[in-house]
């Protein structure tokens, strides 16, 4: 054998690809072709050269030349079949292959998402493919195949079969010998950042590319290692700018996966999806292509969709066989519902082109791209180098020098933010944050990070606010949607939470648990209960966004260059105050459902036994008769009284529920009272009459009492955050004041009245007890300054009540503004003081007064008691009623002398009562606004239960 024939040249190009110098190996095939005739592997082994050094094109137009030398040679035809498919080029790749060769025509099948077919041409080895596409069950595999074929033709027949056109071997020969030495380079480039890889040293690898990139810009090999190489940096934008330089020369299937989940994690789902679908129809119909598809579906939150990443035909992909169960999986019903839903979402998706995604970056130079990353990551590995050696606030220190340097790397000021929020600086960590975003605002880590330093700040509103300007493809990431949601269960607002995280469907698996806890805790299957507390959370979360903002309006005005911080404290306060509202009007209503639930059952059977007993009746009779006197009773009060028996308003319960019960009570006893006429039946109605009175009565005890125990609760946030309640009133009051016309109303001026002492019995006795166990010296100082400052606004009353003249309303103005700028700023020193005023002397009460005053207690505080004995023997009252009477008539003795001991006492009721029933005296609205309590009240008549 010749030492210069076809096989000693492809001997020494083989070693010296063994040694990665696939150039000279192009070189020596090239030249030998050129001189010789064209020899089969010589044409292969160039190929296969071209393919490591990066011209895909050429490649392939070399494997077809080599198969028209070597028709049939089963090796290169295989080789060539393998290649095309990795290119998306199908058509092609199953034209190339000879009728023997079913193994990889089955490859080629399921490269394709075609199993059926690919199981029936070879199902030698594919049993995992039999058993998914129906096992034993042919009648499965019948109907999938018809559909599948449909799909084949549908993709082979545009595509065509002709015969591909010849190339001018001899031109692309010289090509290769004559791009030798760039080749070269590009390999020596390649081979350095590789070393510095190795040695974890991506800042040189990008400097060498970057260098390589400036000599040659348009090397497929060189693009596609700076395009990976920027994407392990998480620089998306760059890495896609250099991804999408490829397409001067055919992209294998993987570039084009790259390329997509690219743009799905710069939260471009619609974007992604016009890419795939934009390629030609057999390149799209590639398993790994429509696995993006699906994955940007999923992004976006269209469960539906995502499970349909297949063509018309309905052929679902194997791997989203587990989706397709959780939209519905056989029940087609429900999956047409949710694809509806879907469809409608995708025809108003407007994607932009990828160029436009990538707006200035796309029309820069390859080698300031990767000179831009190579900076960014040395300023990157300093930092980590440094939080080695020094710690975190060593790299942080590192990080800020480089942004303080010349105009800064969104990426480098992402990781200071990052940083500076894991070391506890998040208002630091947010001013960066916010720089940022400003720059890219699709910058999903960018906006989480912000969204967290928000969130841990307390400042709900400003992160409300973030959420509701990001575009809806950022807004819609899982990354975004678990931050919105822990936003909302941070605060218990558990439906939004819920409904945060998007269907369970498209959740990650790392929200699933997350979905499900919420799903239960939010009624679970009972979807009645989850839409009432999805309809009571929205109205809370819109009270509290509208409501407080005349608030923090005020407190601009009133305290000017207010901070951040200051707002935070009247925000977090109002919203933790309607929270708490909220939760505990929904125990009161759970606790009010049960009770009268509860009294029916009680009620049925106490009416059965009176229908067995007094009646006569049978025991199916007796049951049926008493179910429908207790449902009768349920339907009466749900219909009557239900209104009257939530303990929301006293006097509704004085002047309504209270006699109501009474009479029914009366009425029932009367009828029983009868029951031996008529066959027993008045006995019937009087104890439905009297059943009818107890479940009214659970009902309203119930109300009461967690209404006593809410009320309770709130009290202890209030005194828990006294400076925080102290600013909201004060704010209130002042905001309420710049109306002439509430001034002039004596209900507002009464209500004032109630706040100014709010205020002040917070500034006497929560705002000096927040501090703790003091000395004694500063404890009396404290003690001292709350007296003072409450005096101070003690003193307001009578100028609110009486004023006389627009002066007094000026002082009281004056004085709320100035206590509201000590609140704010927490200089509580400033608030307003006042020295004690002297008592009055006691005046001497003569002994007949105080005879005379005695008598007159000891006669109406008897006289019930007496009147229930005096009319004993005219009226004959039964031995439970005689007993009730007198207890009534010894509460009321008792309750009559201690009013008569204590005058303040009924203020004192008066005021419990008003907490207790209405629980709303430090929220916003205020529970003795007139307006909003009229508007609560016809709320809660109408919605609540």
């Amino acid at each position: 054998m010749s030492s210069t024939g076809p096989a000693a040249v492809l001997e020494a190009a083989e070693l010296c690809s063994a040694a990665g110098d696939h150039a000279d190996a192009a070189q020596l095939l090239a030249q030998a072709l050129i001189t010789g005739q064209s020899d089969p592997a010589l044409l292969h082994a160039l190929a296969e050269a071209q393919f490591a050094i990066g011209w895909a094109g050429c490649a392939l137009a070399l494997l077809a030349e080599a198969q028209r030398v070597a028709h049939d040679d089963v090796a290169v035809a295989t080789d060539r079949n393998q290649r095309l498919r990795e290119h998306g080029r199908f058509a092609e790749a199953l034209a190339v292959l000879p009728a023997n060769l079913a193994a990889a025509r089955a490859d080629t099948y399921a490269d394709m998402g075609l199993p059926v077919l690919a199981v029936e041409t070879d199902p030698a080895g594919r049993r995992g493919l039999w058993w998914r596409t129906g096992g034993p069950l042919r009648f499965l595999r019948t109907a999938r195949r018809d559909a599948e074929r449909q799909v084949l033709a549908g993709l082979l027949d545009p595509a065509g079969h002709a015969t591909p056109t010849p190339v001018d071997l001899t031109a692309l020969l010289v090509r290769i010998v004559n791009g030798t030495a760039q080749d070269r380079d590009a390999l020596a480039a390649t081979r350095a950042a590789a070393a510095h890889l190795d040695g974890e040293r991506r800042a040189e690898a990008a400097a060498v590319l970057a260098g390589a990139l400036c000599r040659d810009a348009t090397h497929p090999l060189l693009l596609r290692h700076a395009a990976r190489l920027a994407d392990s940096l998480d620089r998306h934008g760059p890495a896609l700018a250099l991804y999408r330089r490829l397409a001067a020369d055919p992209s294998p299937i993987e570039v084009l996966v790259r390329q997509g989940e690219l743009l799905i994690r710069m939260h471009r789902p619609p974007e992604a999806v016009r890419f795939v679908e934009g390629l030609p129809a057999e390149t799209a119909h590639a398993v790994a292509l429509r696995e993006v598809v699906s994955q940007a579906y999923t992004e976006a939150g269209l469960p539906a969709a995502a499970a349909g990443a297949h063509d018309a035909s309905g052929v679902v992909a194997d791997w989203h066989r587990s989706l397709w169960w959780r939209i519905g999986g056989p029940l087609p019903f429900l999956r047409r519902r949710m694809r509806d839903r879907d469809d409608a979402i995708i025809a108003d998706w407007t994607p932009l082109p990828v160029e436009a995604v990538l707006g200035a970056s796309g029309a820069t130079p390859p080698a300031d791209l990767m000179d831009a990353v190579a900076r960014g990551a040395a300023v990157q590995e300093r930092a980590a180098r440094a939080e080695e050696r020094d710690g975190p606030s060593a790299a942080i220190d590192v990080l800020a020098a480089a942004t303080a340097a010349g105009a800064p790397d969104p990426y480098v000021m992402r990781d200071l933010a990052e940083r500076l929020f894991l070391d506890d600086r998040e208002e630091a960590a947010l001013a960066w944050f916010d720089r940022v975003v400003a720059a890219d605002p699709s910058d999903l880590d960018a906006v989480y990070g912000r969204l967290g330093a928000l969130t841990w700040l307390d400042r709900t509103r400003d992160a409300l606010e973030v959420l509701d300007a990001l575009p809806p493809e950022v807004r819609g990431a899982a990354a975004i949607r678990s931050r919105e949601s822990w936003l909302y269960e941070r605060q218990r607002f558990w439906t939004p939470a819920l409904d945060a995280i998007g269907p369970g469907a498209t959740a990650p698996h790392w929200l699933r648990s997350a979905q499900r806890r919420l799903w239960w805790r939010t009624g679970g299957p009972l979807w009645t209960i989850r839409r009432r507390m999805r309809d009571s959370d929205q109205r809370a979360l819109d009270a509290w966004r509208s409501e407080t903002l005349p608030l923090l309006s005020t407190l601009d005005r009133v305290v000017p260059g207010v901070t951040p911080g200051m707002r935070t404290v009247v925000d977090s306060h109002a919203l933790d105050h309607a929270m708490l509202t909220l939760l505990w009007e929904r125990a009161n209503v759970v606790a009010r459902l049960t009770a009268g639930f509860l009294a029916a059952v009680a009620a049925f059977a106490v009416l059965a036994r009176i229908a067995a007993t007094t009646l006569g009746l049978p025991t199916g009779w007796a049951v049926l008769a008493g179910a429908a006197a207790a449902g009768l009773d349920y339907l009466a009060l749900r219909r009557w009284l239900f209104p009257y028996t939530r303990a929301d308003d006293r006097r509704l319960v004085v002047t309504r529920a209270a006699p109501l019960i009474v009479t029914l009570a009366v009425a029932g006893a009367v009828s029983y009272r009868f029951r031996h006429e008529f066959d027993g039946w008045p006995a019937l109605l009087g104890g439905a009459l009297a059943a009818l009175a107890v479940m009214a009565t659970a009902r309203l005890t119930a109300a009461a009492v967690w209404r006593a125990v809410g009320a309770w609760v709130l009290r202890r946030f209030r005194r828990g955050e006294p400076r925080a309640a102290a600013l909201v009133e004060t704010l209130a009051l002042l905001m309420e004041l710049r109306e002439p016309a509430k001034r002039n109303d004596l209900r507002w001026r009464r209500f004032w009245l109630q706040r100014l002492e709010r205020i002040a019995y917070a500034v006497e006795h929560h705002l000096p007890a927040a501090f703790g166990f003091v000395d004694a010296d500063t404890h009396r100082q404290l003690t001292e300054g709350g007296r003072g400052a409450a005096r101070a606004v003690r003193q307001l009353k009578f100028l609110v009540a009486a004023p006389a003249s627009p002066d007094a309303w000026r002082r009281v103005e004056d004085v709320l503004r100035h206590n509201t700028a000590a609140f704010a700023t927490g200089e509580l020193g400033r608030l307003r003081r006042a020295e004690p005023v002297a008592a009055p002397a006691p005046v001497r009460r003569s002994r007949r007064a105080i005879a005379v005053e005695t008598l007159r207690v000891a006669l109406f505080a008897g006289l019930p008691l007496a009147a229930v004995y005096a009319a004993q023997p005219w009226l004959a009252f039964s031995e439970t009623v005689h007993d009730w009477a007198k207890v009534v008539g010894l509460g009321w003795a008792l309750l009559y002398v201690l009013l008569t001991l204590d005058p303040t006492l009924r203020d004192k009721l008066g005021a419990a009562l008003s907490v207790v029933t209405l629980g709303q005296s430090g929220g916003i609205p205020p529970a003795g606004d007139p307006e909003a309590l009229a508007r609560f009240r016809d709320s809660t008549r109408s919605a609540a239960p």
